[in-house]
């Protein structure tokens, strides 16, 4: 080991990315964690509208969500119900066997309400990922553990390791499905573009900056024609869009947050004044900023 306290004590200067920073805004939080398995109910309804996830090690689980058909869930598959719709969850055991044979983790997190409603809404209702015999997840197994070991605990600090631990297993599992081919939101997808990602982190970095397209496309190694074309094929808008919208997303935030006074908010995200954010936080959320952040209050 090299090096003197002195850096070894500082803190490391990590690069944000478009994916931490969206988990920043929705404020994602493990919330709770159970074995669903033949010791308990095999038909399991969910009736609540958290976000969840379903790990299946044993047996069949299907998963209904409101008049669509039914997605089947095999043995070492996993689905992820991000924006908390409301669904019924059944286990099975496809073999029949008696006693039947059925194990579940099920993971379920809390999101930040209107604000996480909007960024998660690009989402399927049901996310799958499959293949994971072959090319399982790393950690995947080792956190679920953990999370069952502190769940019910008596320990100190038991249902705050819970519920971290479950942002990390949402984190990694996430990762996996942002390397699939799957449809990805842009603000997942912009993992998979080295030169899109370039882009976004520094629309992200300071969002009152003017960026232009020539500026973006040089940070991003592209031609300006090159890039647009790519940033709206990843993201699903052109960079101007994204960047006023981002804006707004962090204002949104802001607002619910904090008690910084809405000229200054509106100062940060890049507006010149007051009432000209005001007119563009009314078009996108269709209410003010005041009464935004009254509901904060509520």
């Amino acid at each position: 080991m090299t090096g003197t306290p002195e850096e070894l004590a500082a803190t490391p200067n990590f690069v944000t990315d478009a994916f931490s920073e969206v988990f920043d805004i929705v404020h994602v939080r493990g919330d709770s964690a159970r074995v669903m398995d033949t010791e308990g109910p095999l038909d399991t309804s969910m009736t609540w509208d958290k976000p969840c996830v379903y790990i299946v090690t044993k047996g069949q689980l299907n998963i209904v969500v409101g008049s669509e058909s039914p997605v089947t869930l095999h043995e070492n598959q996993i689905a992820l119900l991000l924006k908390g719709t409301k669904h019924r969850a059944t286990l099975t055991d496809p073999q029949e066997r008696a006693p039947p044979e059925v194990n579940c983790f099920r993971g379920s997190f809390s999101v930040d309400g209107d604000l996480a409603a909007r960024i998660l809404q690009s989402l399927p209702n049901v996310i799958v990922l499959d293949d994971l015999s072959d090319h399982p997840i790393e950690w995947v197994d080792v956190v679920c553990d953990l999370v069952l070991r502190e769940v019910g605990a008596t320990r100190p600090g038991a249902s705050l390791m819970v519920s971290r631990l479950l942002d990390l297993l949402l984190v990694i599992i996430l990762r996996r499905w942002a390397q699939s081919d799957d449809a990805l939101p842009g603000w997942l997808a912009a993992a998979k573009d080295e030169r899109i990602a370039r882009a976004v982190a520094a629309i992200h970095s300071d969002p009152s900056r003017d960026l232009t397209n020539d500026e973006l496309a040089k940070l991003a190694g592209m031609s300006k024609s090159s890039f647009v074309e790519r940033f709206k094929q990843i993201m699903g808008q052109q960079p101007g869009a994204y960047l006023r919208a981002w804006r707004l997303d962090q204002a949104a935030e802001a607002l619910l947050h904090s008690s910084t006074p809405i000229d200054t908010i509106a100062d940060r995200v890049g507006y010149a004044s007051k009432e000209a954010f005001s007119r563009a936080f009314q078009a996108k959320f269709n209410i003010a900023p005041s009464i935004w952040r009254a509901r904060r209050e509520r």
